[in-house]
Formats: structure tokens, sequence, C-alpha cells
């Protein structure tokens, strides 16, 4: 869902404020990138509300309930979760930039037109736009996410992961063995 919301969200943002730009790497409706640190971020940090730095955040302002201490607390939690998802997104931007956009030549992005970047390949203020988009929808959309499988039966969850998986597998590899034998990106646009 995070890939398709990241697709979603880059092919809007450029029609509206750039011109029309094929989003991403794979050729369905997913940048890949967005569904991956999302996990990611699940794995290794969970939620603000749930997780390793909501747990470590409850550990060292234990004891006392008062007013002071349940603002420190929650401001330091979420806080340090969006510090974390920064470094985290702008890593993966980072290390996904150097395999494609330097190694490989194939141009998803490019940060030349923006102040405070590091190679053109990661851009300060947009790694500090992904922790607030992270951080608000790990606190929102996550959820409805969590939801939405939830509610369905362990067979249509088990179907529905199989057939995204083999999808984007079959677009990755279509896409890279186009690239390799090509030497251009498949762009449908």
């Amino acid at each position: 869902m995070a890939s398709l919301f990241g697709w979603l969200f880059e092919t809007l943002s450029f029609a509206i404020l750039w011109t029309p730009d094929d989003r991403g790497f794979l050729t369905l409706p997913f940048c890949y990138l967005y569904g991956t640190v999302t996990l990611a971020v699940y794995f290794l940090l969970g939620t603000p509300f749930q997780g390793r730095i909501a747990d470590f955040c409850a550990r060292i302002t234990a004891g006392s309930r008062s007013l002071p201490r349940t603002v420190f607390k929650y401001v330091l939690r979420f806080s340090l979760y969006f510090i974390s998802v920064t470094l985290l997104a702008t890593l993966a931007e980072f290390t996904v930039g150097l395999i494609f956009i330097k190694w490989a030549d194939v141009p998803l992005w490019y940060y030349g037109n923006f102040d405070r970047t590091f190679m053109d390949i990661v851009c300060f203020d947009f790694s500090l736009l992904w922790g607030v988009l992270i951080t608000v929808g790990m606190c929102t959309l996550w959820r409805l996410f969590v939801w939405i499988a939830d509610s369905m039966t362990e067979s249509v969850r088990t179907v529905t992961a199989v057939t995204l998986i083999t999808a984007v597998s079959v677009d990755f590899i279509f896409n890279c063995v186009y690239f390799i034998s090509t030497g251009v990106h498949f762009n449908i646009i």
C-alpha cells in the first residue's frame, strides 16, 4: 500500500508542480522504495505508539504520572521516532540512489535543482519531508492498513500477498532485463 501511495504522491506532485513524469523504476504503479522503507520502519522501530522507541521512552520516563513528565514522554517519543525514520529513509534513498542513479545511470530522481543536497541524490529538505510523512503515516494510515489486513480472511490475505509479490517481482525483473539489454530505463511516459 505504501508503494502505491508513494507512486500516487510522486505522480500527482509532478503532474501538478512540474511536468508529468514516469515515477519510479517499475512499470506498475508502485514505488518500491516507499514500501521497502515503510516495512523496514515497522519491523525495526514499530510505530510511534508501539515499538522500540515507544518502549524506550516509556522505560526512561516511568514512575511519575505528572503532566510535565507525560508531555516530555510524548515529545521525546515522537522526536526520536521522527529522527530515526528520517535517517532510515535518507539512508535507503542514498543507497538506492548510489545503485541506480550513480552506478547504473538510471535517472529515477535528481535533486540538482534544490539547495542542501548530497551528490544530487539526497536532499535535506526532502529527507525532512519523508520523516514527517512516515511519522504521520505510521500514526494514521498504518492503522488503516492493519485494519484492512485483519479484516481479510487468511486465504484472501495469502492470495493478495502472493499476487502482489509476484507482480512486483516480475515487473522488477522485466525492468532489469530491459535496462541490461537496451541500456536505458523503460519509460512509459
